[in-house]
């Protein structure tokens, strides 16, 4: 995996800070487009723009919904990104009752203040030479006070463990609940269902063994869990955008959350 120049990002571990599940930052130094890959976390972000004197100007927050479909960023020298990742089982805390509409939705401006008022009074505060990371970092947590919570986190454990390979039914067996909570509940809390958020981590790890191994797509498709070869294509078209015989080189793979 190729980054773009300038692009810098550091998971949070859940056990000391479950709000969160990564935060980063992205500084363009040269004219260029990114691919961002989904990972099925909503980001909280301040776009700007480096002025002569190096200080961030025209910043624009914007809230992401969970995301399964990638997205093309094109960048000028001088473009900037400062974001926090959330970790999935926050995204009702962040999204409330519009979670249900927020999958690969994206609010800019006015539009994610009005969504998350306090967004205002950091663009206020943000004084020059201000860090835009340590402000976006003192945002109010996202309490998540529900009482499924430890029961969701517990599911997203069980998902990357597997690589994405566990059913509904053994993730109902491993936490002593009916396939019919897990389902309702993870979807309530992450705005996915379980089953699409496995596929995604399932995408992640062929996508990571196609780049780092010599193993043939055949043995990747069959270590993933996929039916057959054909199926993993399928997978890498709809949640990348290529095939694995033609990655691009400027995919930007932000970190799935860490258990």
């Amino acid at each position: 995996m190729q980054l773009p120049i300038g692009y810098n990002e550091q998971l949070v571990t859940p056990k000391s800070r479950r709000q969160t599940a990564a935060h980063w930052s992205f500084i363009a130094n040269q004219k260029g487009e990114a691919i961002i890959l989904p990972d099925g976390c909503c980001d909280i972000i301040l776009r700007f723009t480096l002025d002569q004197q190096n200080q961030p100007t025209n910043l624009t927050p914007i809230i992401t919904g969970p995301a399964t479909s990638p997205y093309h960023v094109e960048y000028m020298p001088g473009d900037g990104w400062a974001g926090l990742r959330i970790y999935p089982a926050n995204a009702r805390t962040l999204w409330g009752a519009k979670l249900g509409t927020a999958q690969d939705r994206i609010l800019q401006g006015e539009a994610a203040i009005a969504h998350l008022p306090y967004l205002a009074k950091l663009l206020q505060n943000l004084q020059p030479n201000s860090d835009i990371h340590t402000a976006l970092l003192a945002l109010p947590p996202l309490q998540n006070t529900d009482n499924d919570r430890h029961l969701v986190h517990n599911l997203i454990d069980l998902i990357h463990v597997s690589g994405g390979q566990i059913s509904i039914n053994q993730l109902a067996q491993n936490t002593d609940h009916s396939p019919r909570h897990i389902l309702r509940t993870f979807r309530n809390m992450v705005g996915l269902s379980a089953k699409l958020y496995a596929r995604i981590v399932q995408f992640h790890r062929a996508l990571n063994l196609v780049q780092k191994t010599d193993l043939s797509n055949a043995e990747i498709a069959a270590e993933c869990g996929y039916a057959d070869q054909a199926h993993m294509i399928r997978a890498f078209q709809k949640f990348g955008g290529f095939s694995p015989s033609r990655i691009p080189v400027n995919l930007s793979l932000p970190g799935l959350p860490v258990i």
